[in-house]
């Protein structure tokens, strides 16, 4: 992300009456995808960040930009220690931060956010992301995280404070007095995720079986930044269907080409020892993010492979499809951004078993825990 000051900008009006505004962020407990360890309780890591100082409109004014990170204005210790910014016009009344913004998606192309003062609020809210973006961004010298430490894209917004009147509010390392203004934003993942901990099959029907691999479906590939306002806006999940081609790695048809974290190849011969077999994985959790507040919520696709059965018979290919999800027996049918949904076993069982995968007659229910950022368990339904 390049610097980007308007101090220069043709658009300023340099008599404006300006002043100082303290800011800190902070961000909520977030963690990374794929075969790792929980989320829960971690901090989320925050390379990079878009500053918006915003007036008072119904539809708030961008008055000033400013970035922090490798490449920024300030760095992320700073912004995160508390960082005195001067020469704020007396308009700003809000603070709105966007934290690791990737310049580019899957295919290289970048989605643009807006960067000039006298542009609005609602433009960055309309700003349309990809799920790779999201789930698995590129920094903004286009290189990509170590795969344990991958981000998510994070915004939070708050009102410019009174020192004076909220002493308490300000957790910065700056000595404030009752004159200064300040804004302490927490900031929160804009995505939803969901882990898996540990899958297990009972029954009297298989000998042996490959796991070959897990695949999220339903899923929703391009959403705004304002999740909230995507609801009714033309925005719908891609489902792959009951293609068998569209979920094979080896097929010129595969869907997930450019959505590697919606996936996981495992090819994991697993033998069934006194009716049950379970598949872990190595570091602790299978883990996928996803948009948020997205509805029907995402499925989940089991391939099985090489499965031999107790009387010796041999079959290539079977499926388990988990459609939706309870908590303590309620239906869950929104995954909500900066909630971890968590399934601490996907249990399944012979009757589960599908020649194909999202089939019409069956349908896994799965039990899951939610938590604010933290953690849903969640019960798999097939």
């Amino acid at each position: 992300m390049g610097s980007c000051s308007d101090k220069d900008s043709p658009n300023q009006d340099q008599s404006v009456e300006t002043r100082t505004v303290y800011l800190q962020i902070q961000s909520d407990k977030q963690g990374s995808r794929a075969d790792e360890p929980s989320a829960t309780g971690t901090t989320a890591p925050l390379l990079s960040a878009i500053i918006y100082f915003l007036d008072g409109s119904e539809d708030p004014v961008i008055e000033v930009v400013r970035t922090a990170g490798a490449d920024g204005d300030i760095t992320i210790a700073q912004l995160e220690a508390g960082y005195e910014f001067t020469d704020i016009p007396s308009t700003v009344t809000q603070v709105y931060v966007v934290g690791n913004y990737n310049s580019s998606n899957a295919n290289g192309a970048a989605a643009t956010f807006p960067m000039t003062r006298g542009q609005f609020y609602s433009q960055i809210q309309a700003v349309q992301l990809e799920i790779q973006q999201v789930a698995y961004p590129r920094l903004s010298d286009g290189t990509v995280p170590d795969p344990i430490q991958l981000l998510a894209i994070m915004d939070g917004r708050s009102m410019v404070q009174s020192y004076a009147g909220m002493p308490n509010g300000w957790n910065g390392e700056a000595d404030l007095t009752d004159d200064d203004l300040y804004a302490d934003i927490t900031i929160y993942p804009m995505n939803a995720r969901l882990e898996i901990v540990e899958i297990t099959y009972t029954g009297t029907v298989l000998e042996s079986f490959t796991m070959e691999g897990i695949y999220i479906n339903n899923y929703y590939d391009l959403m705004p930044v304002s999740l909230d306002a995507m609801m009714g806006a033309g925005y719908s999940p891609v489902n792959h269907g009951s293609n068998e081609d569209l979920y094979d790695v080896d097929s010129n048809s595969f869907a997930y080409t450019n959505l590697s974290t919606l996936y996981d190849v495992i090819d994991e011969n697993v033998t069934v020892t006194g009716g049950t077999a379970t598949i872990t994985p190595e570091n602790g959790t299978w883990a996928y993010h996803l948009f948020g507040n997205s509805s029907p919520a995402p499925h989940i696709i089991l391939k099985l492979t090489d499965l031999v059965y107790a009387n010796g018979t041999t079959l290539p290919t079977r499926y388990v499809t988990v459609k939706g999800y309870r908590e303590n027996g309620v239906d869950v049918g929104i995954f909500y951004p900066h909630v971890i949904y968590k399934l601490t076993d996907l249990a399944f069982s012979d009757s589960d078993l599908s020649p194909v995968p999202e089939p019409e007659n069956i349908n896994l229910w799965v039990h899951v825990q939610v938590q604010p950022w933290e953690t849903i368990n969640v019960t798999p339904v097939i």
